[in-house]
């Protein structure tokens, strides 16, 4: 059989064969397409079906709703006639079950196909496609080397089209182009192709795109900003943007101000929404920014704002070969940039484990029904439809001890390994435990019975701590973040009312377990003459009194817990405590405007260096001035400096202009600028000020406060209103340090000390 790995699936009613399954093998591109699937869903098996359903059979078959109650399948021929059915029913008051399952994922997973496959069949060739007609599919651990194709266009002021760049990473060879618009059809070199119109320049793009044939094309902000510009000037002048595999055009869709895009046979990774859905963060999503960041370079043009666009105008006016290694500059940094992350190793991990083709892998829902419908259908059960599903009370969130404010010395702090999924391997919790808990049941600490032999989940989870395990051992660091992302939202899905499985017992069962957990480890701490300072979730802070053996002490507390859980419900603990490190000093912060330490909210230090939690530091909403500020600040508490002259010297720098530079605020937008009527923030007013055209579609807004009011920095030329920025940056972050010390900042800024008397 062949081996492939599955880039996208897609159901389309109007053609022959409706179900398509695009991919990569050893041997090029494939489609497996087929004519012989049914989509489907349940109803009670004592319902009577009228015959205007549309359905074309019923099928007796012996699976149950969760109360037990029998149910048959319904099979039709279209996917509308299915949707159409289904409203129907729901008219007539017949409830129907996993009536929201797309026949396509369906498939998949009743396979237990997660990301690759096998497959055998006779084939035609449709260009460089090979196409399989009902094949035999069975599940395969495949992966291939993928090839990428970076895009990136350059535009002018006047909303025209000044070139397309495209960078190529293949197996076994690369190459860049960029094709640029200009007075005549010439080459200017290697890199620079002229075509005199924008209509070539789309063409050329499409010619040269399947000619490459990618399995990934990628970018940044390539669908809103990329495809969107590309496709409008497609439409404009009647090319057809036919980059699909089989022939088919790029597809477009706009739902809540966002774009989504689909091309059948590749798939499109977009820098920023990929980096955040895999858990990166940085301190703006601009390509300069994250480059500087990752690979320790820039842009070639390093201006921003109006004067980038100048530059890049002139370029094309004047020096278009330039303006050409721009261009594909930009192409290389997004692939670098993936590249020195591990993204693509990371998203194909993920891929194989969740089940979730590449471009759906951070859908934690459809990664959980993935995993356990086709496990419960196995067991005997159907399960309803997500908007089926009564939405009860929320559970309680992970315990949080409260600190008290202020600096402390010598502090471990011990982890929890993947506490909730411990828990849940502990006491055996998933949905269809909660069904059987009449099987040998378990209970948890708050009392709801779960089955320790009738399960599916708990097993699973092991698999994946062991395969962890051995991706940490071979140092297999996308591996191992993509099973922690796949273990820990499993717990989300089950606490989530968007999810068919939840139940209001699933999330509390594991919340208050944890809860009881942090509290016996506090009992055990105690015991030892230990006070823990403070504590979130899954770790906790211990003052230590000196001398103590730090890893011995959580092996301890692993047995200890082990014992209690063993004597009093009867089970095997899976609960791993871990040393995490030990700060030489801690500061926890304040809550704003009290005296009571704030949870999330401290700096650690160790060894020099100084871990920031929630401060202002690690904040995008706070200025460089005011994280630099802290920085330095908490640098010198560490230390021993004093603080006061420190604080003086950063008040006359900032009143001097010295950090101008400093004081830019970033804001997102929640809502168009003209949604803002009853009140109306500084960012909003500085965006209103930008020029018409930068208004549409803004989603940020770097603003400054100056004298006149909130202005757009790339607009200022107002001087900062200094105040301001004393009393709403420099003032909140110097006070909670101060008041730990007994100092004031109005006293030290004013030089003012009656208060101290």
């Amino acid at each position: 059989m062949n081996q492939g790995f599955i880039l996208n699936s897609f159901w389309d009613d109007s053609k022959p064969h409706p179900l398509e399954i695009y991919g990569t093998s050893t041997q090029g591109p494939f489609l497996l397409r087929f004519n012989n699937q049914e989509p489907l869903f349940f109803v009670g098996k004592g319902s009577s079906i009228p015959q205007d359903i549309g359905h074309i059979r019923e099928k007796d078959i012996s699976l149950r709703t969760f109360e037990g109650e029998p149910v048959k399948a319904l099979y039709f021929d279209r996917l509308q006639k299915l949707y159409e059915g289904r409203e129907k029913l729901s008219q007539k008051g017949i409830r129907s079950y996993e009536n929201d399952i797309r026949p396509e994922s369906r498939f998949l997973m009743e396979r237990f196909v997660n990301g690759s496959l096998a497959f055998s069949g006779d084939y035609e060739m449709q260009g460089k496609l090979k196409v399989y007609t009902n094949p035999q599919v069975k599940a395969e651990w495949f992966r291939p080397e993928l090839s990428v194709l970076s895009l990136d266009i350059e535009t002018g002021m006047d909303g025209s089209l000044f070139s397309v760049g495209l960078s190529y990473f293949g197996p076994e060879k690369e190459r860049d182009i960029v094709f640029m618009r200009g007075d005549a059809d010439t080459q200017l070199d290697d890199l620079c192709h002229v075509k005199p119109s924008e209509k070539e320049l789309l063409e050329k793009t499409v010619e040269f795109i399947n000619e490459i044939d990618p399995d990934y094309i990628v970018g940044w902000h390539v669908v809103g900003f990329d495809f969107k510009f590309l496709d409008n000037k497609a439409r404009k002048y009647g090319v057809q943007l036919n980059i699909g595999r089989d022939g088919s055009q790029l597809e477009l869709q706009e739902r809540n101000n966002m774009f989504y895009a689909n091309i059948k046979g590749r798939v499109i990774l977009d820098g920023p929404p990929l980096l955040r859905s895999n858990f990166f963060s940085f301190k703006n999503m601009k390509l300069d920014t994250v480059a500087n960041e990752v690979l320790g370079l820039g842009k070639d043009i390093s201006a921003t704002g109006k004067e980038k666009v100048e530059e890049i105008e002139r370029r094309f006016r004047e020096d278009k070969a330039s303006l050409a290694f721009y261009n594909i500059e930009d192409c290389r940094l997004v692939h670098q940039i993936f590249t020195k992350l591990d993204i693509y190793n990371l998203i194909h991990a993920r891929s194989m484990f969740s089940g979730q083709q590449i471009d759906k892998v951070g859908i934690s829902t459809m990664a959980f029904d993935h995993f356990f419908l086709p496990r419960l259908h196995r067991k005997g059960y159907v399960a309803p439809n997500v908007l089926d599903m009564a939405r009860e009370e929320h559970s309680a969130g992970g315990m949080v001890i409260e600190p008290v404010a202020g600096l402390y010395r010598d502090v471990a702090v011990f982890d929890f390994k993947s506490l909730y999924p411990s828990i849940i391997r502990t006491f055996s919790i998933d949905p269809y435990s909660r069904l059987k808990s009449e099987v040998n049941p378990v209970k948890t600490p708050s009392g709801i019975k779960f089955s320790s032999s009738e399960n599916i989940l708990p097993s699973f989870l092991e698999e994946l701590g062991n395969k962890r395990s051995k991706a940490k051992e071979n140092n297999n660091q996308a591996l191992s973040q993509a099973i922690k992302i796949l273990m820990n939202s499993f717990y989300g899905v089950m606490g989530s009312p968007r999810s068919r499985f939840y139940h209001s017992d699933l999330p509390t069962a594991i919340t208050t377990t944890g809860h009881w957990i942090l509290n016996q480890s506090i009992s055990f701490f105690d015991n030892l003459g230990l006070k823990v300072v403070y504590g979130d979730t899954d770790s906790l802070f211990v003052k230590l009194n000196g001398g103590e053996d730090v890893e011995k002490m959580a092996g301890d507390l692993n047995y200890y817990l082990s014992q209690i859980i063993s004597d009093e419900f009867k089970c095997s603990s899976k609960l791993e405590v871990e040393f995490e490190k030990k700060f030489e000093q801690i500061f926890f912060s304040s809550a704003r405007g009290s005296d009571q330490g704030a949870k999330k909210r401290y700096v650690g230090y160790s060894k020099g260096q100084m871990s920031f939690v929630g401060m202002e530091y690690v904040r995008s909403d706070w200025t460089e001035l005011a994280k630099d500020f802290q920085y330095s600040l908490f640098e010198r508490l560490f230390i021993g400096e004093p603080l006061e002259q420190f604080i003086k010297s950063e008040i006359k720098k900032l009143e001097s202009g010295v950090y101008d530079k400093k004081l830019i605020y970033t804001k997102k937008l929640s809502k168009g600028l003209d949604e803002y009527t009853k009140s109306v923030p500084p960012h909003i007013k500085a965006a209103r000020l930008l020029p018409l055209e930068k208004q549409k579609r803004l989603r940020s807004i770097r603003y400054v406060i100056t004298k006149s009011g909130p202005r757009p920095a790339s607009e200022n030329k107002d001087q900062p209103d200094y105040h301001h920025y004393i009393e709403k940056q420099i003032k909140p972050v110097a006070q909670t340090v101060l008041q730990g010390q007994g100092l004031n900042f109005d006293d030290i800024h004013t030089g003012n000390q009656l208060s101290m008397f």
